[in-house]
């Protein structure tokens, strides 16, 4: 990085506090069940800092942060193109972050700034391989903030095992419309033979909601492949 405004220590020094400002927010969101977690915090955080240490470290930093400008619009509908969404679950996030790191590097690469993109290389690598652990465990040990009132439901469908990928996605649409219901956990297990599954959902609500679950339920039941449908509230904070 000979003749760069910005020395190497200070890079350094910069792409560290945007990984742990990124880790620290990711922390917390993972730990609240948020869409986005530990790792995307992490590479958004990362991806944004080497974007905008291009201008001081490139030669021509005019022009190359123009060019920067165009690639990160690009980029920007690629990560959208592989994201997907499976009921409540959004997948891809990690990837499209990997993505976005991706394009900062080779931005800083063809700007003249190899050492800078060989850095960014291994914090990405980092971010995806070693702190996936840690991103696990958080997942495992994550909750959602309880209100005072707070009530916890638990839906149990029995179905025919054939048809368990309709049901489920059934059991998905109408907790979701149902707004005052908020679904935690759904699992599916075989029971009896293979012959049945047994599909339980976790839900919650600020309020009792006995009413909206039993519209639920008994929605459920008019389907010719449920044999059987119940709900209990398992437990009510404070």
């Amino acid at each position: 990085m000979s003749g760069a405004k910005l020395t190497f220590a200070m890079f350094l020094l910069r792409l560290g506090s945007a990984l742990v400002g990124g880790l620290v927010i990711g922390a917390e969101r993972q730990w609240r069940l948020g869409t986005a977690g530990l790792r995307t915090h992490g590479l958004v955080a990362v991806g944004a800092a080497l974007f905008v240490m291009l201008a001081p470290l490139a030669s021509e930093p005019d022009q190359y942060a123009h060019l920067a400008g165009q690639v990160i619009s690009g980029v920007g509908f690629l990560g959208a193109g592989v994201l997907m969404r499976t009921g409540l679950t959004i997948h891809g996030l990690n990837t499209a972050g990997t993505i976005w790191c991706s394009a900062a590097v080779g931005v800083l690469a063809g700007s003249g700034a190899p050492a800078a993109a060989c850095v960014g290389t291994v914090v990405v690598l980092v971010i995806n391989i070693l702190l996936r652990p840690m991103s696990d465990w958080l997942t495992r040990h994550a909750h959602a903030p309880v209100s005072e009132h707070e009530v916890e439901y638990l839906l149990r469908v029995v179905c025919r095992n054939r048809q368990e990928s309709a049901v489920r996605t059934l059991v998905i649409q109408l907790i979701t419309a149902s707004p005052p219901l908020v679904m935690h956990e759904i699992e599916s297990a075989v029971e009896q033979g293979d012959r049945v599954t047994v599909i339980e959902a976790r839900l919650s609500t600020a309020e009792r909601a006995d009413a909206q679950i039993e519209q639920v339920a008994s929605r459920l039941s008019l389907e010719r492949d449920v044999t059987g449908v119940s709900w209990q509230a398992t437990s009510k904070a404070g």
